[in-house]
């Protein structure tokens, strides 16, 4: 069976990978970040996938993963160029062409082969700022 280590590196690599299908999520997870909480595979797939059409770039790096049986706590860098349109509940984002590059932490679940919950959290005003969306 595989560690939750081994989970979250095929999840790291599916998102990078654009591969939807790879990525381990189980049909029943949950994903929490900033604003958002959404549950299912299905949703949690469709939520990351307005980030990557936002940023067609989209890469997650990993600096540190820690692992303890089942649960997992990851933190890294988020990369990537707004050259995509990015739809928020407030409305649509034209790209600004910047580039990002922000510190992201997450905490994670996994169960045997499959990612159970995600909770991800990063600096919403450092993104903003990075994308030039803040007032002057």
């Amino acid at each position: 069976m595989p560690s939750a280590g081994d989970v979250i590196l095929k999840h790291i690599d599916a998102f990078n990978g654009r591969d939807s299908d790879a990525d381990p999520w189980a049909a029943d997870a949950e994903f929490t970040a900033p604003g958002v909480q959404v549950s299912g595979r299905d949703d949690v797939i469709g939520f990351i996938a307005v980030f990557q059409e936002a940023f067609p770039d989209l890469r997650l790096e990993i600096e540190q993963l820690l692992t303890d049986g089942a649960a997992a706590a990851a933190e890294g860098k988020m990369k990537g160029t707004h050259d995509g349109v990015f739809h928020t509940p407030n409305g649509d984002v034209a790209p600004t062409g910047r580039a990002l590059d922000l510190r992201w932490a997450a905490v994670y679940v996994t169960d045997g082969e499959t990612l159970k919950s995600e909770h991800l959290f990063f600096d919403q005003m450092d993104f903003l700022g990075q994308l030039g969306l803040l007032p002057g």
